[in-house]
């Protein structure tokens, strides 16, 4: 079979119906029924082999299934195939034939091509003559001996740089499930995976705060996949291993991280050959470390503008705003797909206006990010709103129950489970490899909702939804299809739950045999609900009596963003700059620091004189002005922090302060440093007030 064929045949097994529509392969690949036709030919053919009954074109536009059709099997054998019942197209031929020139620095005769791919001799040199046009502006030659055959002549780097190319065709495309790229890959005895390194350098990433442009992401660890899978194969005695003595930048520390996590060591040579891929492709200029708090805010900033618009509350979901930080940290782009959204699901937006406004106000990140977000990055921002909406509608929602499977490989399990955070609010029961996973769940007692699998399983008990291990629009819309029919059969009203608990309740009331330990029982749980609470909240770790101020007159911000640091800096916890610094970041990405009504945040980056974290308030009776349009301030917190430790809980009161507007009434109410720090810190005092 050919890639089409066996892409279509992967699709038909990947459907748990026996009957597929014939369209959406048509329209998928721009093909007409009849070259349909001869490619499902080309699939019976192959079933024959291995004795699976056929399928046909029905008259009503539909594939169906005839006679035995066992999917494991067939998949089994669709991976077992070679090269004279696969055909390899031009384009696959020449990467076959580079990679295998790149592996072998010895000559190669045409007549081994030829044989190997089942092919002629001159279909070979047309297949050379295509690479020489590949090669002609790279430092790679390929060179021509009529007695010896053909090699390629090139550098260590060069050899890099051309594998980065050629792997970028066959081991990150989101369609990756392919005989081809399954074939190429094992040729090719890769040892580390894609979807691991990524995962390494995601976390290193959200570590030391740095953002990337996606495309320039992925380049960066595609070399990396390049690099630690091709290192053994040039190996020099005498290549130093990297040591302290080292000097090195944070670019050079993300080689020195994987190498650390697949534990590989990394040697000067690895260094110097990725700071000059770095260089040559211009990378440099495409990376900014973040400091998380600002970026924070500036996403905050960002949905307040759309919510103004939509006036959906978007920014009290605290998961949106944290989505959409992990999303743009780890700048994951997720497909050229529309996003869709169930059309009976009757949701309180203009799906039309929120895509304008997502367009319109980007400016907000691109300017803090220092780059243009692409339209997939926008894409996927409109999704994480959308599923906020979903997510907040009026039906208390139970919470799903799903179990995440993977062929065997712990780390892509694990980097689907990183992503599907990132949208559901699901519970993970588990990773499980494919081959355990019903035997697992067989022995759980607890309900699963549906499966989420990156291959094909057979479980029929359970609802399956097969998707990519780098999830796409396509995926996310599946999911979301299958989380809509879970919760509607599940769905129950808030006043209908109410109602039911109200009654079983009078049914026990009326029941003479309860005992009265049952009702000891019954009142001890009501009792121990009623308890005020005097859990202390995340301002309690920072944030003195001493470190509040309280001014009665109102004043700009540049003056309140240095009275409410002043604190810190008397205490020692910040240097002189810092306040300025603060009102530098103002001044150049706007009122962003304004984090909800009433409320505003002073913050610096940690290279900007902090010496220790501490927090400070002034509070201003009065208003602090910032645009002339806008309602003023009345709190300003000023936060420094070293970066040593995430304190994002502490940024979300912050801003709840300014969304209970009777608990900020309360605090301009109060006339002491002591009585404002105690409405803070302690919900009791907060709520018997």
């Amino acid at each position: 079979m050919k890639r089409r064929s066996t892409e279509i045949m992967q699709g038909i097994l990947k459907s748990k119906e026996d009957d597929v529509s014939a369209k959406q392969f048509m329209s998928r690949y721009d093909i007409s029924r009849r070259t349909l036709k001869n490619d499902i030919n080309e699939i019976n053919d192959f079933l024959k082999t291995i004795s699976m009954g056929e399928i046909f074109i029905t008259e009503d536009g539909n594939l169906k299934i005839g006679g035995l059709f066992d999917r494991e099997k067939i998949e089994e054998h669709l991976y077992q195939m070679d090269m004279y019942m696969y055909k390899l197209s031009p384009e696959e031929r020449q990467i076959y034939i580079m990679l295998e020139l790149i592996a072998n620095p010895h000559y190669t005769t045409m007549h081994r091509f030829a044989e190997e791919l089942f092919v002629s001799r001159i279909t070979i040199m047309s297949d050379v003559d295509a690479m020489k046009q590949i090669l002609r502006n790279s430092d790679a030659e390929l060179i021509l001996d009529s007695g010896k055959g053909i090699k390629l002549s090139c550098s260590y780097e060069a050899s890099l740089e051309l594998l980065v190319s050629l792997y970028k065709k066959i081991a990150v495309n989101i369609k990756n499930d392919g005989f081809f790229q399954r074939m190429m890959l094992k040729k090719m005895k890769i040892k580390y995976t894609f979807s691991e390194l990524f995962s390494y350098m995601q976390d290193y990433m959200k570590i030391n705060n740095l953002v990337f442009i996606e495309d320039i992401f992925y380049d960066i660890v595609l070399y990396l996949f390049t690099a630690f899978n091709f290192r053994e194969r040039d190996h020099d005695e005498a290549d130093k291993v990297v040591t302290e003595r080292m000097k090195l930048t944070n670019i050079d520390h993300m080689m020195l991280y994987a190498g650390y996590m697949l534990d590989v060591p990394v040697t000067e040579k690895m260094i110097d050959c990725f700071r000059d891929y770095i260089e040559k492709n211009n990378l440099y200029s495409f990376v900014k470390t973040v400091d998380e708090v600002e970026l924070y805010k500036v996403i905050m900033f960002f949905v307040s503008k759309i919510d103004q618009e939509l006036r959906l509350e978007l920014t009290n979901d605290d998961k949106l705003i944290d989505s959409l930080l992990m999303h743009i940290k780890s700048m994951k782009d997720w497909g050229n797909y529309e996003v869709e959204i169930p059309k009976n699901y009757d949701l309180p937006m203009n799906y039309e206006l929120l895509e304008t406004l997502v367009e319109k106000y980007s400016y907000i990140l691109e300017s803090f990010l220092s780059y243009k977000l692409s339209s997939n990055m926008k894409k996927s921002i409109v999704i994480h709103i959308c599923v906020a909406v979903i997510r907040n509608r009026r039906y208390y929602i139970p919470k799903l129950s799903i179990v995440i499977v993977c062929p065997g490989s712990m780390a892509t399990g694990k980097y689907l489970e990183a992503q599907i955070k990132n949208y559901f609010d699901f519970e993970i029961v588990g990773v499980l490899a494919a081959g355990e996973v019903i035997g697992e769940l067989e022995q759980m007692e607890r309900k699963i909702d549906f499966i989420l699998s990156t291959v094909h399983i057979e479980a029929d008990e359970y609802k399956v939804i097969t998707v990519n291990p780098f999830l796409t629009m396509r995926d996310l819309n599946l999911i979301q299809k299958e989380v809509f029919q879970s919760q509607k059969q599940i769905n129950l009203p808030i006043e209908k739950k109410k109602k039911k608990l109200l009654g079983d309740l009078q049914d026990l009331m009326d029941d003479d045999k309860l005992s009265a330990e049952t009702y000891d029982k019954i009142e001890a749980i009501l009792m121990e609900m009623k308890k005020p609470l005097k859990k202390e909240n995340a301002m309690a770790e920072l944030l003195k009596k001493d470190f509040i101020a309280i001014k009665t007159a109102s004043c700009h911000w540049k003056e309140a963003i240095k009275r409410s640091a002043e604190p810190l800096e008397q205490f020692g916890y910040i240097e002189q700059r810092y306040a300025e610094e603060a009102i530098q970041k103002v001044e150049e990405y706007g009122d962003y620091i304004v984090v909800s009504r009433g409320v505003a945040l002073a913050h610096a980056g940690k290279d900007s004189g902090v010496i220790k974290d501490g927090l400070s308030l002034l509070v201003c009776k009065d208003g602090i002005s910032f645009q002339k349009d806008k309602a003023k301030v009345n709190l300003i917190f000023c936060f420094a922090c070293t970066g040593e430790k995430e304190y994002l809980d502490l940024i979300k009161e912050i801003v709840a302060v300014g969304k209970e507007q009777n608990r900020l009434k309360m605090i301009l109410n109060c006339n002491t440093a002591q009585e404002i720090y105690d409405t803070l810190i302690f919900d009791e005092k907060r709520k018997r007030s």
